[in-house]
């Protein structure tokens, strides 16, 4: 996580589009989730945000000693929604990533993902995150997605 220079943005996790509610996303059971997986971690309902109002979690995890994430979650309807972590380098956001498929989300092959930079560059595909794998995995899945929308 300590990468000299490395690609910061917003990562946005999402189930397939094809399937919204596969999730089932509650943000009162995943402020919980937080809670109990990163111990330090802090959440706020932040009420109904954006110009199509939502209801909105922010959140604040320790995933390493001194390094920290900072994410929103929303669900503009019920049981659908979105979850971002921002400024975040692949490394990072993949501990964020890797708890997702593996802690929160009902099945492993319900994350997709996208980032800021891609979407900023034009690119509106969705990439997958690794059904299995390690931390390493999902960060050189991360990783690559960057390098390719870096080179948009």
């Amino acid at each position: 996580m300590h990468d000299e220079n490395p690609i910061r943005t917003t990562f946005i996790f999402h189930p397939p589009l094809e399937d919204a509610l596969a999730w089932n996303l509650n943000l009162d059971r995943l402020a919980r989730s937080l809670e109990q997986s990163f111990p330090d971690a802090s959440t706020k309902n932040e009420g109904d945000l954006g110009p199509r109002p939502a209801a909105t979690l922010s959140f604040e995890i320790q995933i390493a000693e001194g390094v920290w994430l900072e994410g929103l979650a929303t669900t503009p309807f019920e049981g659908m929604g979105s979850v971002m972590v921002t400024g975040a380098s692949a490394a990072e956001a993949a501990v964020f990533a890797a708890w997702l498929r593996d802690c929160f989300a009902p099945s492993p092959e319900l994350v997709e993902f996208s980032s800021e930079l891609a979407m900023n560059s034009g690119d509106e595909s969705v990439w997958h995150l690794p059904e299995s794998g390690s931390l390493a995995d999902v960060t050189g899945v991360l990783q690559h997605h960057l390098d390719v929308a870096d080179q948009l």
